[in-house]
């Protein structure tokens, strides 16, 4: 696993330590970015939900966002995380929160242009956290949230305030891309 593009472009990144983490993929990491390429990451304020390895947040970083907050439960993995954001030179514009996602988003204290999340798919699609983004606030104007989730798994149209407006498919793996709904009546 390496970093796809932008300054830190080739530099490997340490793999998962702890069982069930499954980083993304190289190829369907370098399409996200290709995506988020088209709407701007220069200068952008993206968080990394269910960490892992930190490939996401640290190919943002690579690519020209300003700062990343990169949330993981297990310790072990935050210190992979940590030794791959030193390995980037990306670590003074990222911070690491060892905490589950359900009880960062709460203390989370900006808003973000992305909010980047491929939880393990073993677990169900997160759609209460999706859910959570919008009730809290957490995205900025026209940001996104994008989940990487299994390709046999529907990706719910709506989640609270938040509506799917796309979905991706590369295989066995899906990014399915939320923003804020324009239309309140669309929650319903």
């Amino acid at each position: 696993m390496r970093v796809t593009g932008g300054a830190a472009r080739g530099v490997p990144l340490r793999s998962p330590v702890a069982p069930g983490v499954r980083p993304t993929t190289d190829r369907v990491r370098s399409a996200l970015f290709s995506i988020l390429t088209g709407y701007g990451l220069e200068e952008t304020v993206v968080a990394d939900l269910y960490a892992g390895t930190g490939s996401l947040g640290i190919e943002a970083l690579s690519r020209g966002a300003a700062h990343a907050d990169l949330v993981e439960a297990d310790r072990r993995q935050v210190a992979v995380i940590k030794t791959n954001l030193t390995a980037t030179k990306t670590a003074d514009r990222a911070d690491v929160l060892q905490s589950t996602v359900e009880d960062a988003l709460p203390r989370m204290d900006r808003r973000y242009d992305y909010m980047l999340m491929d939880p393990p798919y073993t677990t169900p699609f997160p759609a209460d956290v999706v859910e959570r983004i919008g009730e809290l606030g957490l995205l900025a104007e026209g940001g996104l949230a994008i989940v990487g989730h299994a390709s046999r798994v529907e990706a719910p149209r709506v989640c609270g305030t938040m509506t799917r407006t796309q979905d991706r498919r590369y295989g066995d793996a899906s990014l399915a891309f939320y923003e804020l709904s324009a239309d309140p009546e669309a929650t319903t």
